[in-house]
């Protein structure tokens, strides 16, 4: 090896270690960008059990900084601004619209990011070589997690002729929201299927799309677990579908729109994988990684959750079908 190699390997090999060393020698600054400051509810578990396997210990190894953005892409960019005056080690950024204000704030402080669509939002340059300091887990890209949810629905429901979806991952609040868009609108049209999409960001917007449920004859719906007005009224929601006696299915199980929103189905990547696999880019980036160097992962498990309160509540029977296939069947 020549010198100049050989001192440039050295140099690369020492910060690597350095890096290491330094988050050992004090305690390293984990900043989070998301849309609720709640990280003691169960579904943070898996995030923390895992960065306690790899040896990360809070309050010793690492601290967290919390800053709860509401869905809100300007309050984002201030509170991601204000994480990397700190300044943070690293940002935890949970959505396209958190990642997108982190990479504004900085470019330097790594971000690990769990979103739809990275490439389309503007963060990556391909799944498989970032090129930024933006990094994590693609929840959706390459799945076909949307053409599925509508083939259980149809399940659920034979016949169905008339879909419904309230979509909350809109811009600017979710970059990359647009994207499925078309693909619900083509997976429907494949099987014959009737598909009215209603874009909710506001809680005028939302009011408007549940009076228009019974003008159009909806019989299911898809509906999107969004950190927007969706959660802020999930109670609403689930009134309104046990009034009109609609079966609903959600991206991710476990949440207050899938529970106060009384949805039947939930069908999505699992959490807890995922909430592992992003303690892991943790990991790996305060022990050295780059961020541009890690290439984006895809989720490798999907769940089924059949909600039976739910489905009692209006009066529906789960085929038999549903129930064997479930990962999960809440009684």
């Amino acid at each position: 090896m020549r010198r100049r190699e050989f001192v440039a390997f050295a140099s690369a090999a020492l910060a690597a270690g350095t890096t290491l060393a330094q988050g050992r020698e004090r305690t390293v600054r984990v900043g989070f960008l998301v849309h609720s400051a709640n990280l003691r509810n169960p579904f943070w578990k898996p995030f923390f059990a895992a960065m306690s396997r790899l040896g990360w210990r809070e309050g010793v190894d690492y601290s967290i900084e919390i800053r709860d953005a509401r869905g809100d892409p300007a309050r984002a960019l201030a509170l991601a601004r204000e994480l990397a005056a700190q300044p943070v080690d690293l940002i935890v950024a949970i959505s396209g619209g958190a990642a997108l204000a982190a990479s504004k704030a900085t470019r330097r402080i790594p971000v690990v990011s769990w979103l739809g669509y990275p490439v389309e939002a503007g963060l990556a340059k391909s799944l498989a070589h970032p090129g930024g300091n933006v990094t994590g887990v693609a929840n959706y890209a390459g799945t076909d997690v949307w053409a599925k949810s509508i083939e259980l629905l149809r399940e659920l429901r034979p016949g169905l002729g008339v879909l419904g979806v309230l979509w909350d991952y809109g811009p600017p609040a979710f970059p990359d929201g647009h994207v499925p868009i078309p693909i619900i609108e083509q997976a429907a049209q494949r099987i014959g299927i009737k598909a009215h999409i209603w874009t909710v960001r506001t809680e005028e917007d939302l009011k408007k799309a549940l009076s228009a449920l019974e003008r159009e004859r909806v019989e299911a719906i898809i509906i999107t677990n969004g950190g927007g007005i969706h959660l802020q009224l999930a109670d609403k929601i689930g009134e309104t579908f046990a009034r009109l006696r609609l079966p609903a299915i959600v991206d991710v199980s476990g949440t207050p729109v899938f529970e106060r929103g009384r949805c039947v189905l939930a069908y999505g990547p699992n959490v807890p994988e995922i909430l592992t696999r992003l303690a892991s880019f943790v990991d790996r980036i305060l022990r050295g990684a780059r961020p541009d160097d890690l290439p984006f992962e895809l989720p490798t498990r999907f769940d089924l959750v059949v909600n039976l309160p739910a489905a009692r509540a209006i009066d529906l029977t789960v085929p038999r079908s549903l129930l064997l296939r479930a990962d999960r069947v809440i009684e």
